[in-house]
C-alpha cells in the first residue's frame, strides 16, 4: 500500500475517531494496577479473535465461513469490540470510553451495512442463507457447516498485516502500564519495568525496521 493511499486511510472516519480517544486515555486517564488487570483480559481476546479471524477472511473473492466466521459474521469487529471494552476498563474511562464505544458502533454498523450489501450482490442466495443462520454481533454455538472450508493460513494472516495494531496495542498498554507505576504510583524503576520499556522498544523498532526494508525493496 502506497503512502498516500495509507495516509488516506488513515483519516477514514472509522480511524480518525481514534485518534482523540487515544489522546484522552494518554493524558486524562488515571488507571492502576487493578484496572489493568481487570480489563487486560479483554484486549488480549479480542486482538487474538482478530488475529485469527484474519489467518481464515479471503475478502470478496470468496464467501468466507471458515474458522471464527462458521460462529459470527463479523469476528473482526467482535474483536475490536473486545479490545475497546477492555481499554474502557484498564482506564478507568467509563463515561466517555462508553460515549466513544456508541459512536464507533455507530460508525462501524454503517460500514458493515456497506460490506454487507456488497456480499450479498455478490454471493446472493448463499451470503443470504450464510446471513440467516450466523450471527452478526456475537458467537453461535453450532458452526454454520455450508460453504466451501480451508484451513487457518499464516501468510494470509502476515498479509493482513494485523499483527502491525496487535504489536502497537501491546506498546500502548506498556506505556499506560509504565505511566500509572511511574506517575500515578510514583514508584522508582525497578529490573522488571525496564524489561517491559524494553520490549516496547524492540516491538517498536522491529516494526518500523520493517517497513523501512520494505521500502527499500521498491
Amino acid at each position: 500500500m502506497a503512502f498516500t493511499d495509507r495516509l488516506k486511510r488513515c483519516f477514514k472516519l472509522r480511524f480518525a475517531i481514534v485518534y482523540p480517544f487515544a489522546i484522552y486515555a494518554v493524558f486524562f486517564t488515571h488507571p492502576d494496577a487493578q484496572s489493568i488487570s481487570q480489563g487486560i483480559g479483554f484486549v488480549v481476546l479480542g486482538l487474538l479473535t482478530r488475529l485469527w479471524s484474519n489467518g481464515y477472511a479471503i475478502k470478496l473473492e470468496k464467501l468466507t465461513t471458515s474458522g471464527p466466521y462458521a460462529h459470527i459474521r463479523h469476528p473482526l469487529y467482535f474483536g475490536t469490540s473486545l479490545v475497546l471494552i477492555g481499554f474502557i476498563i484498564m482506564l478507568k474511562m467509563y463515561l466517555v470510553g462508553i460515549l466513544f464505544f456508541i459512536v464507533v458502533v455507530s460508525v462501524y454498523f454503517r460500514t458493515i451495512k456497506q460490506e454487507e450489501q456488497m456480499l450479498e450482490d455478490k454471493f446472493k442466495d448463499d451470503y443470504l442463507d450464510y446471513k440467516k443462520k450466523v450471527p452478526a454481533f456475537y458467537p453461535a454455538v453450532l458452526a454454520y457447516s455450508k460453504g466451501e472450508k480451508w484451513p487457518f493460513s499464516f501468510e494470509r494472516l502476515m498479509r493482513s498485516k494485523e499483527y502491525k495494531s496487535a504489536i502497537w496495542v501491546i506498546i500502548f498498554i506498556i506505556f499506560i502500564y509504565l505511566k500509572t507505576i511511574l506517575l500515578v504510583q510514583k514508584l522508582p524503576m525497578n529490573n522488571r519495568l525496564w524489561a517491559l520499556a524494553a520490549i516496547a522498544v524492540l516491538l517498536a523498532a522491529t516494526d518500523i525496521t520493517g517497513e523501512i526494508i520494505k521500502k527499500g525493496k521498491r
